[in-house]
């Protein structure tokens, strides 16, 4: 029996275009392609989300990935926060889900950064039943910890009683292999013709 879904944040409860704010700066194509790898496409935007890493060390690095661009860079990544739209049917979709009988919850790959300037667009939050950044527990997916991290918090998340969804293909396999059921979020409408595919066969 299907009883909680689980919602990655990016990309499906927010919209999370950073390509369309960055083309916003009006660089250059070959400029604004550099730049995107040194900030976005980086390895220190998953350690943003861990959180482990001071900011303005993690600016040094970003910097340092295209010295070059160095101050259109900080200048990227501090208004990073415009990236994230909020995306009108998460409050009633939660809402209708709840209603249904289900729980749920968030996990997201979640910078205490990106929080502190995003929260008009994370106004859902009060209506889920709980949830977890990764920056909270240092954790990031597609670790399993952080699965693992998020079942500790709610001891009633059973794998095989829940749903889901992320938008990153790893991620959903990842909560697979861990036992939930993880699907590759699209929109709304694919993801509620594969809970209700679920919902059946469970029942079957």
């Amino acid at each position: 029996m299907i009883r909680n879904i689980i919602f990655d944040i990016g990309n499906v409860l927010v919209g999370y275009d950073w390509r369309q704010y960055l083309s916003g700066f009006g660089f250059a194509p070959d400029k604004e392609a550099v730049i995107a790898r040194a900030v976005f496409g980086s390895a220190e935007w998953n350690e943003l989300d861990r959180g482990v890493v001071p900011i303005p060390e993690l600016e040094e690095r970003f910097a340092a990935n295209a010295p070059q661009y160095r101050e259109d860079i900080l200048r990227v990544f501090r208004g990073c926060g415009n990236c994230i739209l909020r995306r009108s049917y998460a409050i009633p979709w939660i809402l209708d889900l709840k209603e249904r009988g289900f729980h749920v919850y968030y996990l997201s790959n979640y910078s205490e950064y990106m929080i502190d300037r995003t929260r008009a667009a994370l106004d859902f939050l009060p209506f889920t039943d709980g949830g977890l950044f990764s920056c909270e527990v240092k954790q990031i997916k597609p670790e399993p910890a952080i699965f693992y991290s998020l079942m500790e918090r709610y001891p009633s998340i059973l794998p095989g009683e829940s749903v889901f969804f992320d938008d990153v293909e790893k991620n959903a396999r990842a909560a697979s292999a861990l036992g939930f059921h993880g699907i590759v979020f699209r929109d709304r409408e694919q993801a509620e013709a594969e809970l209700k595919k679920l919902i059946s066969s469970a029942s079957a």
